[in-house]
């Protein structure tokens, strides 16, 4: 009984640490003491989940931390006041203003650069995880599963960096940094 009275507890714990980091994020200057304890609020809340039911406790408090978060934002969302100012009805640079190139060279250079690019480097960070798994010991499988875990995780991250990156030289020095953590592993010749 005292297990699920702990476990109500940090599910309440959760929401209150969303409700106190919404608090902080809404004043004009944020407060360190107000994060402070909304972090230290949720990480006490997620280690007594943990406790309680193990990833099964930490999910169920998930949700219900989720849950405030999103009624928390909804509340906010339904109470702000209206933009002054119009929306712009450009989106984003997606498409040129009249008379502007399309620039139709550069978008392709970088959908090749970001989806077929980005993928052959995750692969790479696969490689490299899976390689680095066979020397620590794991088994054959482990390290299989390791590799596709990575690849998906390390595609999003590389589709992140490379958009954000201002210049083609900083793109390619990510793909480049990517590319040389499989080295190892092909001179290795662990994939045969």
């Amino acid at each position: 009984m005292a297990a699920e009275s702990l476990f109500v507890a940090a599910t309440g714990g959760a929401m209150a640490a969303v409700a106190v980091l919404r608090l902080s994020w809404a004043r004009p200057r944020r407060s360190a003491a107000l994060n402070a304890a909304g972090w230290l609020l949720l990480a006490l809340s997620v280690t007594a989940g943990w406790a309680y039911a193990g990833a099964w406790g930490v999910s169920i408090l998930s949700l219900w931390a989720m849950g405030a978060a999103f009624v928390a934002l909804a509340i906010a969302a339904w109470t702000s006041p209206p933009a002054r100012r119009k929306a712009s009805t450009r989106r984003a640079g997606m498409l040129p203003e009249a008379g502007e190139p399309m620039r139709l060279g550069r978008r392709i250079a970088t959908f090749v650069i970001v989806v077929l690019a980005g993928m052959i480097a995750a692969i790479a960070l696969g490689l490299a995880t899976r390689w680095l798994a066979l020397l620590v010991g794991a088994s054959e499988a482990n390290a299989n599963v390791l590799a596709l875990f990575v690849v998906p995780l390390g595609w999003t991250l590389l589709v992140f960096l490379i958009l954000m990156s201002e210049s083609r030289k900083r793109q390619f020095a990510i793909l480049a940094a990517a590319f040389a953590t499989a080295i190892p592993s092909l001179v290795s010749g662990s994939l045969s």
